[in-house]
């Protein structure tokens, strides 16, 4: 039986640091696709990815085993995401932005089941919408859709790792979806709504490669 978070974590805190590997090869993944999808971009998902495991690393002799392991390092890297956003942002004005990389396959809105040549356009076209309204909504509102949809995580979960009231992550969520709607269908002539504002060194461990 592999042995829990929890036990690996009580191993590095005595010493074993080289366990903590184990833990990034567990989570390095789920954390790596959040950030591909925050970001847009491949170089940027693996910095904010390393990121999260260094700072989790350095927070982990103040882990209180309150929340599951999994839900705290979703916090660290949800921090991370919207950190790298707002520098992003910051930084846009300075330089030409980067186009979005090609990520996974966004939100399933096609059915599947074995199209033809036409329905494998029309699939394609569906998606490459979605991820384009995706890559539209705030932040905010963004990364609880991504952790629901593309994670699994839950309302909890997701309020955990926000570290924000769980009837909020549904008010945003909602929120998220309606301007995800808006946005596919030209409502609201396509325009993005946020509330009421109108928004246009470790050792014996290593990330493995991406």
């Amino acid at each position: 039986m592999p042995e829990t978070d929890e036990l690996i974590i009580h191993k590095i805190i005595q010493g074993d640091t080289g366990s903590f590997g184990r833990l990034v090869e567990r989570y390095q993944h789920q954390i790596y696709n959040l950030a591909l999808r925050m970001s847009g971009h491949r170089e940027d998902a693996r910095d904010i990815t390393q990121e999260t495991f260094i700072k989790a690393f350095n927070s982990l002799p103040a882990f209180r085993f309150e929340a599951s392991f999994k839900t705290w390092l979703y916090r660290i890297a949800s921090n991370s995401c919207l950190d790298y956003m707002r520098r992003r942002n910051r930084d846009s004005a300075r330089r030409i932005e980067r186009p979005p990389e090609e990520t996974l396959d966004p939100l399933e809105l096609v059915p599947a089941g074995g199209p033809g040549p036409e329905e494998s356009v029309l699939k394609r076209e569906s998606r490459e919408a979605v991820k384009k309204a995706l890559e539209r909504l705030p932040d905010l509102y963004r990364l609880p859709l991504v952790m629901l949809h593309y994670q699994g995580l839950s309302y909890q979960e997701i309020a955990t790792a926000m570290a924000i009231p769980e009837k909020t992550v549904a008010t945003r969520l909602y929120r998220a979806k309606k301007m995800l709607k808006n946005c596919l269908t030209g409502g609201d002539n396509g325009e993005m709504f946020a509330g009421d504002k109108k928004t246009g060194q470790t050792s014996g461990w290593r990330m493995h490669a991406l």
